[in-house]
């Protein structure tokens, strides 16, 4: 009798946890963007974004959801996130000194699966 109400109290626990992590979860599609350092020239900035590029276009979904930012208030599956548009731009800035120096900036358009929190 003792087995079968440890069993019993296992089974309920068991299952109030993992309703916890039950539930319908929706793709959420964001965007973002990463800034690089200062460059001298157009050239360097662009080649300086297209390796930004190369390397967050390279990460898994782990690591990318490690670079990204995403609502916090939300149950996030860091296995699903994936970049679904992905481009370099060059702003154009005026450093203290008075020079005009060029910053690459990745822009990346990505989605992940999350739910709310209960």
């Amino acid at each position: 009798m003792i087995k079968v109400i440890s069993l019993a109290s296992v089974f309920l626990f068991s299952s109030v946890a993992m309703a916890g992590l039950s539930g319908s979860s929706s793709t959420v599609v964001t965007n973002g963007s990463l800034n690089g350092d200062l460059e001298m020239s157009k050239d360097a900035a662009f080649a300086a974004g297209k390796d930004m590029l190369m390397d967050i276009n390279n990460k898994t979904p782990f690591e990318l959801s490690k670079s990204v930012n995403y609502k916090s208030n939300s149950v996030v599956d860091r296995s699903s996130f994936e970049i679904r548009d992905s481009n370099v731009t060059i702003r154009e800035v005026i450093t203290s000194d008075g020079d005009i120096a060029y910053q690459p900036v990745v822009n990346i358009n990505y989605e992940y699966k999350a739910r709310q929190r209960d």
